[in-house]
């Protein structure tokens, strides 16, 4: 194992860790939205707390006694279940904050459809009002469109409101499909609600996100030890480096 893969193992264990930390403490500081300040400090000092025990603890193994093995042990395994639940946390309220819009924006779409179809309806109620009117008697038709003129521009007047504002809906509508169209599209496949298989997705995601930067952290101090000395197989410290004579 050469230097060089041992440090894109070390950056890739910083990104990981550094991501997953920032969107845990970011859901959490939803979940917790009283203190978000004190939130945040608290749970970026239990971030880095856990890396440093979970290292520790893979590094001295053998040298603990059983208390504080099963102590560290237990902290490292409920920090990853607060971090997962931060995480989802935030990817939940990300997907329904814009699940939300969608479902508030179909739903004003469904009333200015109602109303579109109601300013119609008036509209060929007063035409069909016109028409009953025979043509012979072309003063009262006329002195009726009189009347009805006011009422008619103003159906008219609504009509074009109505649909400038569907257009608008319209738009946000297909927007918000577009940032969560993938979760569309596999819910239509498995032939599932949508909020489900948002949260299925983000459960998948939650379990291999923490789980995987602390892998990634010990595997880093393994493959570290094998580069300082190539015999070490994790049952013994590794050597330290030769000192070479000056």
């Amino acid at each position: 194992m050469n230097k060089a893969f041992v440090l894109v193992l070390a950056v890739t264990a910083a990104i990981i860790s550094i991501v997953g930390a920032t969107f845990s403490i970011m859901g959490l500081t939803k979940l917790f939205s009283g203190a978000p300040i004190a939130v945040g400090v608290m749970a970026g000092a239990l971030e880095l707390a856990k890396m440093v025990s979970a290292s520790f603890l893979h590094g001295n193994w053998k040298k603990l006694n059983m208390v504080m093995k099963l102590y560290l042990s237990f902290a490292v395994g409920v920090l990853m279940a607060i971090t997962s639940m931060g995480i989802f946390g935030y990817l939940s309220w990300a997907f329904q904050n814009t699940s939300r819009e969608l479902k508030e924006t179909l739903i004003r779409i469904d009333y200015l459809q109602s109303e579109a179809k109601r300013i119609k309806d008036e509209q060929d109620r007063v035409q069909k009002e016109l028409d009953q009117i025979p043509s012979s008697r072309i003063t009262r038709r006329m002195e009726l469109q009189k009347e009805l003129e006011p009422h008619i521009q103003q159906l008219n007047k609504q009509s074009t409101e109505n649909q400038m504002k569907m257009r608008n809906e319209t738009l946000k509508k297909n927007s918000f499909q577009t940032e969560i169209g993938p979760v569309i599209y596999v819910a239509e496949l498995v032939g599932a609600n949508t909020d489900k298989v948002a949260t299925y997705l983000i459960i998948l995601f939650v379990i291999v996100f923490d789980p995987l930067a602390v892998c990634l952290v010990l595997a880093t101090g393994f493959a570290w030890r094998t580069v300082v000395d190539p015999h070490y197989d994790g049952s013994k410290p590794a050597a330290p480096p030769a000192k070479h004579a000056a």
